[in-house]
């Protein structure tokens, strides 16, 4: 497959990137990398927030977090475009082996006051080898944060905030001069403190985590889930529409002559 960056639906993402493809930025030190990720309600945040899109674009990296994603760009486009989510199910494992291999430092950024540390320590019981260097919860201003981890200078730093904040935390570390490898997690560090394997086998296999997540986190969720990704659907269906379904139905309306 060959990394390609496409207007999504008004988004930028980035086709065709494999978990081989991210592991191997881990340790480099050939310049920055700062990477995201994009899932439904990311949709609904660019049209409550219109500086998020360019956000996105500063990003070495976009990847399609979630299914829907990654189904909906296959099928829209036509392009190679693998789920890669910062989870147990997806690029966790091997981005913490590599890590380790590669004997890169690490620091974590986000949860609440006190999370971080669990999360910190859990990781490394999980991961001996891996070579943490602190840590600091998500909450207060980002100015403070910037400049400890320019003071630590670790290789890679994971940042757990949510939406548009981590994205801005990653933007607050590229005008600081970080060279690192940046990366955002989402809700991965709250996951991961409550199970290690956060989604049971037969949700993974079957593609149902976005369930799984709403019957465990309804009232967090539930908007997100129900009211957000409507937008992200209407997207989908309209282009599906004027793209995929329509040229199809005037193409069973044609008559064919025969000569």
């Amino acid at each position: 497959m060959t990394p390609s960056r496409i207007d999504f639906l008004g988004l930028p993402l980035d086709a065709g990137v494999t978990l081989a493809d991210v592991c191997r930025r881990i340790g480099e030190k050939s310049g920055p990398e700062f990477v995201t990720f994009i899932n439904p309600s990311s949709w609904a945040l660019a049209r409550s927030r219109p500086e998020f899109p360019d956000m996105l674009r500063q990003m070495t990296l976009v990847l399609p977090d979630g299914i829907g994603v990654a189904a909906a760009c296959r099928f829209l486009t036509g392009l190679e475009c693998p789920r890669i989510s910062f989870d147990a199910s997806s690029l966790a494992d091997p981005f913490f082996r590599t890590a380790a291999e590669k004997k890169a430092t690490i620091l974590l950024v986000g949860g609440a006051p006190g999370v971080d540390e669990q999360m910190l320590d859990k990781l490394q019981d999980n991961w001996p080898g891996l070579k943490l260097t602190g840590s600091m919860h998500g909450y207060g201003g980002l100015a403070p944060k910037v400049r400890s981890v320019m003071d630590k200078a670790p290789d890679i730093v994971i940042a757990g905030m949510g939406g548009l904040r981590q994205e801005r935390f990653l933007l607050d570390l590229a005008a600081a001069g970080y060279t690192g490898l940046a990366i955002t997690c989402g809700g991965f560090f709250d996951q991961y403190l409550e199970n290690a394997r956060y989604y049971p086998r037969w949700i993974d296999r079957w593609n149902l985590r976005f369930a799984w997540r709403l019957f465990k986190e309804p009232k967090r969720l539930g908007r997100r889930y129900l009211i957000d990704y409507r937008i992200f659907i209407g997207l989908v269906l309209k282009a599906a529409w004027s793209k995929k379904i329509r040229p199809l139905f005037s193409g069973l309306g044609r008559r064919t002559h025969l000569t």
